[in-house]
């Protein structure tokens, strides 16, 4: 009887069984084939497309932008190059210095450079230069506007003074050499170190002419005793300089000569 029972027990699990997996396969099947199911399906892929095709469309985007930032520096380049050989012939060394814009065109120097001043030296980079340095190239520049002849001195320097003598006492110049003591002046060191950058002279004196530097006292002395002073001044000043004569010598100093 016992084993009876567990037959019929078994058979009917058997058959519960059964009938459990055919409904859960035909019901899953007509849960995939149901309209919401299929539409759910359809907006999920749809969603996925449009993800992808943004994500294309960006990528297209931003390889198009990084084509044109390479195809403009690349023509910058080239504009700089042909620029600085149609200057220097092919020649490296000859280059300008100084700073390019974005069509590689050399942009003017700051500073003496731009009213006449030393070319051959270099002005310092601009992210070292501070305000006060800035503030000393702009009074520098107004200081040239003064006289075609700037005579940089400091009150208590003997070659300044012997500078100061031949230009101002031998020499008759019109219009008459203009005078900065630097010791006195309240840029005075900002503008030795603008001059020092610029003309490549750091001590004093420090004569320039159109803003250019001719030297300093032991300079001075030797053009006036060669004689080549008034022609020194003249083919650099041209025009702006409208009487450069050197005057008579004193009584006494012919006497000292004659003596020595």
């Amino acid at each position: 009887m016992a084993s009876q029972r567990r037959m019929r027990l078994y058979g009917v699990l058997l058959v519960l069984t059964i009938i459990i997996t055919l409904y859960m396969t035909r019901s899953g099947s007509q849960t995939r084939t149901s309209p919401f199911y299929v539409k759910t399906q359809e907006a999920l892929q749809e969603r996925e497309y449009m993800e992808a095709s943004k994500q294309r469309d960006a990528d297209g985007v931003g390889s198009r932008l990084k084509a044109a930032a390479d195809d403009a520096r690349k023509s910058a380049e080239k504009k700089s190059s042909e620029y600085i050989e149609s200057v220097t012939g092919g020649d490296a060394d000859k280059a300008p210095r100084g700073r390019y814009n974005k069509d590689g065109k050399q942009q003017p120097l700051e500073g003496v450079a731009a009213v006449g001043g030393d070319r051959k030296h270099k002005a310092p980079a601009q992210e070292n230069e501070t305000e006060d340095y800035h503030e000393a190239e702009l009074e520098l520049n107004d200081i040239l506007k003064k006289s075609p002849i700037i005579i940089f001195s400091k009150t208590y320097c003997p070659h300044s003074r012997k500078a100061k003598h031949i230009l101002l006492d031998k020499y008759d110049i019109v219009p008459a050499p203009y005078v900065v003591e630097l010791d006195e002046h309240p840029l005075g060191l900002k503008l030795q170190e603008v001059l020092a950058d610029t003309t490549g002279r750091r001590t004093v004196p420090n004569v320039m002419v159109i803003g250019k530097s001719i030297g300093g006292g032991d300079q001075m002395q030797e053009l006036d005793e060669t004689d080549t002073m008034v022609e020194t001044i003249k083919k650099l000043a041209d025009t702006r300089v409208t009487r450069v004569v050197k005057r008579p010598a004193s009584p006494e100093m012919r006497r000292v000569r004659r003596r020595a």
